[in-house]
């Protein structure tokens, strides 16, 4: 592996980012390239069910996309936009996953990670269980240069870890990161989805900023830290990481 670090996390949502944000931003201020992939509210797409009620699925989509911009440039990482929507991506994925797959692949060739960061397998949406399997599947066939494309072909396998499910419920880390130096950095990303706030109290019955502040706090018990979040690790074929390699991700 070259001494280039360069992380790509793929999430389903905008707002997706808050359950390893800490960690992201902490990575990029250790000079590491992170970028934070969102697969689903696009502003070309009728996308975004989620927030601003009376708005129009256009104003939704384009107000989701510019938080989610705001969220990254105070992470200090960098966005990449699939461009699906909530409505559609479902039935694109049955009907025609071989161009859902090129996209993630293609994704993956431009970015060409090292370590790769999905949604765990237990996770409660199926929004995020799709977009972290397709990711999956692309980022193996992202470096075989048999798939041809617009993009060379990527220059290996990344290493794959889990980020925790909402609530972590059902989920068993294998490490932690302690997020102290970078916890702020997350309160002040989640502000900038200002859209979701209400949203989630009325429809989901909580309050996120309490709610991530107890999951921190929870986590960082568990390792002796004020606050944390914890990855569990992929066990599949070719995924798991030398500890050697995994511990360049993960700055102190």
């Amino acid at each position: 592996m070259s001494e280039d670090r360069r992380v790509l996390y793929v999430i389903a949502h905008p707002d997706d980012e808050e359950k390893f944000s800490g960690t992201a931003a902490l990575q990029a201020r250790a000079g590491i390239e992170v970028t934070i992939a969102v697969a689903l509210n696009a502003v070309a797409l009728n996308g975004n069910r989620g927030g601003l009620m009376g708005a129009t699925p256009e104003e939704r989509a384009e107000t989701r996309y510019r938080e989610m911009q705001q969220s990254c440039q105070i992470l200090g990482v960098k966005l990449e936009w699939l461009g699906y929507g909530d409505d559609d991506f479902l039935e694109r994925f049955h009907n025609d996953y071989a161009e859902v797959e090129r996209t993630f692949r293609n994704l993956v060739r431009r970015v060409d990670p090292h370590l790769l960061v999905v949604a765990p397998p237990n996770d409660y949406h199926r929004h995020h269980l799709i977009v972290a399997e397709v990711a999956m599947d692309a980022s193996m066939n992202a470096s075989n240069p048999n798939h041809e494309s617009e993009y060379p072909a990527s220059s290996m396998i990344p290493y794959t870890l889990y980020y925790r499910p909402q609530m972590g419920i059902g989920f068993v880390p294998s490490l932690y990161v302690d997020i102290g130096d970078t916890y702020h950095l997350k309160i002040e990303a989640m502000k900038a989805h200002q859209s979701q706030h209400q949203y989630l109290k009325d429809h989901h019955r909580i309050d996120i900023f309490q709610t991530v502040e107890t999951i921190a706090r929870y986590y960082g018990n568990a390792c002796g830290v004020e606050f944390a979040e914890p990855f569990a690790l992929c066990q599949k074929f070719n995924r798991p990481a030398p500890i050697q390699q995994l511990a360049r991700f993960f700055p102190i």
